[in-house]
C-alpha cells in the first residue's frame, strides 16, 4: 500500500513538473508577434529623424547579418558592412518622406524564439527640394530573439518581375532544362 502512494505521488510531482515546466515555456505568441512588429516598424521608421541608435537597435551586431538589398552591389553581410553602407543616408539632402506596410504577415516558430515576416512596404524618400518619391517593395525577414530581445538577422527587398519589365513573363519562359545551361 506505501508503495502505491509513492508512486501515485511521484506521477503527481512529475505531472505538476512537466505542467509547470510548459507553461513557463509557451511563448506569448500575440504579445512576441506585437514586439516583432514594433521591431520591423523602427527599422523602417527611423529615418523619420534619422536615428541611426534606433535603426542598429534593430539588428544583430555581429557577422551573420545579412541582407539582399534592390540591386546585386550591395549584399550586405555583417553588421560592420551595414554600418559602413547606412552613412550614405546621412546625407541632409535626403529626407524621410513617409512609409506603409501592406499586408504585415508575422509569423513564430514553434519554440517562439524565430520569427519571420513578409509584407509590401510603401517606402518614400525627399531628394532635395523635390516632391516624395515612393516606390513598393517586397520585405521579408528573419528575427531572433537574442538576450531578451528581437534582433533583424536577415532581410530581403525586392521589387515584383511586373514591376521591372511589363514584358517579364515573355523573358521568362524558358524550357525545362535550359536553366543555367
Amino acid at each position: 500500500m506505501k508503495t502505491r502512494g509513492l508512486w501515485t505521488c511521484l506521477a503527481l510531482v512529475v505531472a505538476v513538473g512537466l505542467s509547470l515546466a510548459w507553461g513557463a515555456a509557451a511563448p506569448n505568441r500575440e504579445g512576441e508577434k506585437q514586439a516583432v512588429a514594433k521591431v520591423v516598424g523602427d527599422n523602417v521608421a527611423w529615418f523619420k529623424d534619422k536615428d541611426f541608435d534606433l535603426l542598429y537597435s534593430t539588428m544583430t551586431n555581429n557577422p551573420d547579418l545579412f541582407m539582399y538589398q534592390l540591386d546585386t552591389k550591395t549584399t550586405i553581410r555583417g553588421f560592420d558592412e551595414f554600418k559602413k553602407y547606412s552613412e550614405g543616408w546621412r546625407n541632409p539632402e535626403v529626407r524621410y518622406g513617409g512609409h506603409r506596410f501592406h499586408d504585415l504577415d508575422i509569423r513564430l516558430s514553434r519554440s517562439g524564439d524565430v520569427a519571420w515576416f513578409a509584407t509590401q512596404l510603401e517606402d518614400c524618400a525627399i531628394f532635395k527640394d523635390q516632391p516624395p518619391r515612393c516606390f513598393t517593395t517586397r520585405y521579408t525577414g528573419v528575427l531572433e530573439k537574442r538576450g531578451g530581445r528581437w534582433l533583424l538577422v536577415q532581410q530581403h527587398f525586392s521589387l515584383p518581375a511586373e514591376a521591372i519589365a511589363e514584358d517579364w513573363p515573355s523573358r521568362a519562359r524558358h524550357a525545362p532544362g535550359d536553366v543555367g545551361q
